[in-house]
């Protein structure tokens, strides 16, 4: 592993095509990009700053390149990263019996291991800041929440970690009749326990006094699950612990027409959150797909952030996001990867994936949004889901010094066009050359400064396969889901709820 570059007096990255990211679609070619102490300081053309006398300049050459922010993946599940390859033709609520099974009963070390997985795809990727809703089955301990932090930190990424939580029986959630499941079945999930509510609150709490938080890059977030999920004695606890705490809340919100099935009549999930003080703008939703007009018009009036993991929705058959509604609505919207074992954990084919979907669902093309102002959503929001609005997702003088150098010499690019159409529609993550976080950088020359590749490349490969022959043993309890798991699907999909998120051909 190449050594790690320590934190330098100033750096200057010049000669490239700026894409600053600052609200506007300018691009600055053979500009400058200046920086130290982890924040930058001027962002201009050629010759444009005068660093202070004696200073000592580290000089960055990026002729050929593309110089702009680094990336943010706004919602991602880093358990998932060690069950690539195990996904397939299932949709969203057969998906969970097997994410479930999968992803419970791990060690310190395999929860590092897994986040270090995906911290190589992200830094790879020009990913620098990431919201990982992380899950810990079958409880949320300290242990686990320090593993994953460590994860992050040695691999330098900006990270906030929202611990998933959620009390009521699958079953409960899910709108199925239980007297088609097999009797073993039904007994099974009536003899479950469920999880410590105020065990997860207490833990949580905690680690805001435990985990290395104090340079800004690691952070918390109250990961409570979608509200089908949850009791109302733990959405009332949710709103007492984010009075307490003042952190913000990420959660899975109206993913699948079976949870909107689930809404009861009258008060919609997210007017019921919004009116116990859950959510604000410090809070994000990922999915929303199946959300109705009261529930864009209540997360507009909340003024929180949505989340779009475009490829994980189609994958599992769950719908198409209204992210041009949401827009036009004044709903800022980032973007995600979800979990690695739905969609590859780097954040340009959820956005370049929702351009394409965004066109298939609005007829008019002077409402479509084009790659400039795709990538200003994704930065724009992402920043804002992070807590970090104007600081990162942005070149611009007194913004963290989060920074992805894209080398546009090869055959994906050449001959080179318009820059921001290059990144989104023709980057896959290949060209990412350099990579700073916070002036530190973590990737030089497309090799990691931060993570022994190889070595938890290689470990992780021999947790998965123990991983899987401990599921082969689980796979006729998965099996015997989904005859009745099907007739649910399709008598929700058949029923009529006011609005239409599947692509229906005629």
């Amino acid at each position: 592993m190449p050594e790690a570059t320590p934190d330098g007096n100033i750096v200057v990255i010049r000669g490239g095509t700026v894409l600053p990211c600052d609200g506007s679609s300018r691009t600055i070619e053979n500009g400058e990009v200046w920086f130290a102490g982890g924040e930058i300081r001027a962002v201009c053309e050629a010759g444009g700053h005068t660093p202070p006398p004696g200073a000592e300049v580290a000089a960055v050459e990026a002729d050929g390149r593309i110089v702009m922010p680094g990336l943010i993946n706004a919602h991602s599940h880093s358990y998932s990263a060690l069950l690539k390859g195990t996904v397939d033709a299932v949709p969203l609520d057969l998906y969970m019996i097997r994410a479930i099974a999968g992803g419970s009963d791990r060690s310190p070390r395999e929860i590092f291991v897994s986040a270090q997985v995906d911290c190589i795809t992200l830094l790879k990727s020009g990913v620098t800041s990431v919201i990982d809703h992380y899950s810990e089955r079958p409880q949320t301990t300290g242990e686990g929440l320090e593993a994953v932090a460590a994860g992050y930190r040695e691999a330098g990424l900006r990270a906030r970690i929202a611990p998933m939580f959620a009390d009521l029986p699958y079953l409960d959630t899910v709108p199925i009749d239980a007297s088609r499941l097999p009797d073993e079945l039904r007994a099974f999930y009536e003899r479950m326990t469920p999880p410590d509510a105020e065990a997860y609150f207490a833990t949580v709490e905690a680690a805001l006094e435990t985990l290395d938080t104090a340079n800004g890059r690691l952070g918390l977030l109250l990961g409570v699950d979608g509200p089908q999920r949850c009791s109302d004695a733990l959405i009332e606890m949710t709103a007492d612990a984010k009075t307490r705490t003042g952190l913000g809340l990420h959660t899975h919100m109206l993913e699948a027409k079976t949870q909107a099935a689930m809404r009861a009549p009258g008060e919609g999930f997210v007017a019921r959150l919004a009116r116990l003080g859950i959510v604000d703008d410090k809070s994000s939703f990922a999915h929303f797909v199946w959300s109705a007009e009261d529930d864009i018009a209540a997360a507009r009036e909340a003024g929180l952030t949505v989340i779009h993991p475009a490829p994980s929705n189609m994958m599992l058959g769950s719908g198409v996001c209204p992210m041009l509604r949401l827009v036009e609505s004044g709903i800022p919207v980032a973007f995600g990867s979800d979990g690695t074992n739905c969609s590859p954990a780097a954040l340009l084919e959820p956005v370049r994936v929702a351009a394409y979907l965004s066109r298939l669902t609005e007829p008019d093309p002077d409402k479509w949004i084009d790659a400039a102002g795709m990538l200003a959503l994704a930065m724009q929001g992402g920043a804002r889901a992070m807590g970090e609005p104007g600081r990162i997702g942005t070149l611009a003088p007194g913004a963290r010094a989060d920074i992805l150098v894209v080398d546009t010499r090869s055959h994906w690019h050449m001959p080179m066009g318009d820059p921001w159409r290059h990144i989104l529609f023709y980057e896959q993550g290949a060209g990412t050359e350099h990579v700073w976080i916070d002036g530190r950088q973590v990737v030089r020359d497309g090799a990691l400064l931060t993570i022994d590749e190889d070595a938890i490349l290689a470990e992780a490969s021999g947790i998965a396969t123990r991983f899987a022959e401990r599921m082969g043993g689980r796979e006729d309890f998965i099996a015997r889901h989904h005859a009745p798991f099907r007739a649910m699907l399709l008598d929700t999909q058949a029923r009529d709820i006011g609005i239409e998120r599947l692509i229906r051909l005629r």
